[in-house]
């Protein structure tokens, strides 16, 4: 397998489906699942994967997942998979949530705050807001 192999949307899908599906299917299950418009699709969706050499076919006919890759640009959590810009948003939210915490007894208390933090803290909330965005927005065409 090329690891700059190109996917359509549609196999994308089916290879999504099939590694949360966790189980053997064949091709109308396939269809069903991930919302394809018909057996054929599924079918050829099917072959690309077993060409890519990600999906084999059981001694019953089903389709298997032979591995779970890495897709550029996505992390699996578990069996869901996520833009890389969605953890690094994630992480930022968690700092900001941390600088909130320090910064919420300074100003019930009315302590003096530096203006290096608010500085960390407006650049905090940019870059979680920028990550977060690019998650939501990125639908490129996934690699492996």
């Amino acid at each position: 397998m090329e690891s700059n192999e190109e996917l359509n949307s549609s196999t994308f899908q089916s290879y999504v489906y099939m590694v949360k599906a966790g189980k053997p299917i064949g091709p109308r299950d396939l269809m069903r699942g991930a919302n394809l418009s018909s057996p054929s699709v599924a079918y050829r969706n099917l072959q690309k994967l077993i060409d890519l050499g990600l999906v084999v076919k059981d001694e019953y006919g089903n389709y298997v997942v032979k591995e779970k890759v890495g897709i550029n640009g996505y992390v699996w959590v578990g069996k869901t998979l996520m833009p890389s810009f969605a953890i690094f948003g994630f992480i930022f939210v968690g700092v900001l949530i941390a600088e909130i915490a320090i910064l919420i007894p300074h100003l019930l208390l009315g302590s003096p705050i530096e203006e290096a933090f608010w500085l960390l803290t407006i650049v905090t909330v940019v870059s979680a807001a920028i990550f977060l965005f690019e998650a939501l927005r990125s639908k490129k065409k996934p690699r492996f």
